[in-house]
């Protein structure tokens, strides 16, 4: 075979597959170019992020994420997410919104977690009033309150004083009973506005608080007109046969009246009882009925 004709063959085919390698690389840059184009950084939760928790570099990852698919919000920078405080629990492996930050230069715990604007206030909670243990951070409840008016001799009443409110947190906390021996007592913190806080505590301290799980995405506001020991019952029959066989539950019931004991009459109390004829008077209301022997008159009494 002629050595000139393998030269040029040879020579065609590394400047074909130069050409091969150029056009790939070519179209691969070209590629990568517009998807780097549809897409950017953002932050990832390298691992779940518990709300109050003040995010380090060990909490995050970078990656790349498609912009359309880009939700309002994520953040795409690291020096913008490390050192803020979570406002609310982010799990693993999700994109790290703003609206899940607390604002710049807040501090872990509860302080980062409260809104601006709010307060956090804790009270005390039975496990009845706690609705059994069911009140978790980030529900909402309403609180009720039971005490009693100022009015003197008013009766205890019951009426909703706050609505849709967020549970931040719930725990213990150690109170001195009256005794002077410490014990440990359940609360719950709430978010408040300032003139809810002071409401709040007022009635915590004259009176009992409950609360009352509510739906999350539920908006409505009710105006309820609170309750009495009558609205309960609804009977007042009932009420009044409650108080029957008390001290001051009425007088008591009035014998039916008997009718005098008839009077017996000796006209001659000279003679033997055996031999005198008697006369009988029987009283029967506004007429007497007078009785000799077998002998019977009846007069009309006037008024």
């Amino acid at each position: 075979m002629n050595k000139r004709f393998l030269l040029a063959l040879a020579g065609a085919i590394f400047f074909g597959l130069l050409a091969i390698w150029a056009a790939r690389s070519y179209v691969s840059n070209k590629v990568s170019s517009d998807i780097a184009k549809t897409e950017t950084n953002v932050i990832i939760a390298k691992t779940e992020i518990v709300r109050g928790t003040k995010i380090g570099p060990e909490h995050i990852v970078l990656e790349r994420y498609p912009i359309r698919l880009l939700p309002e919000g994520a953040m795409v920078s690291k020096d913008t997410v490390i050192g803020r405080v979570a406002f609310t629990d982010v799990p693993a492996r999700t994109l790290i919104l703003s609206k899940q930050l607390a604002g710049l230069g807040s501090q872990p715990g509860l302080s980062g977690i409260t809104a601006p604007g709010m307060r956090s206030v804790s009270v005390r909670v039975d496990e009845a009033s706690g609705v059994a243990g069911f009140i978790a951070p980030e529900t909402y409840v309403d609180v009720i309150a039971i005490m009693q008016p100022q009015l003197e001799g008013a009766k205890p009443v019951s009426k909703v004083i706050l609505q849709k409110v967020k549970v931040l947190a719930g725990g213990q906390r150690t109170e001195t009973k009256s005794d002077g021996k410490p014990a440990l007592v359940n609360t719950v913190t709430l978010e408040v506005t300032p003139p809810q806080a002071e409401k709040l505590k007022l009635a915590e301290a004259e009176g009992r608080l409950q609360l009352s799980i509510r739906n999350g995405v539920d908006q409505i506001i009710e105006k309820t007109p609170g309750a009495t020991k009558r609205d309960v019952l609804n009977d007042v029959a009932l009420e009044h046969r409650s108080r029957e066989g008390t001290r001051d539950g009425g007088p008591p019931p009035q014998k039916q009246a008997q009718a005098p004991p008839p009077i017996t009459l000796n006209v001659n109390s000279n003679q033997p009882t055996s031999t005198t004829p008697t006369v009988r008077i029987i009283s029967r209301e506004k007429s007497i009925e007078l009785i000799e022997g077998s002998k019977r008159t009846r007069v009309e009494m006037v008024p």
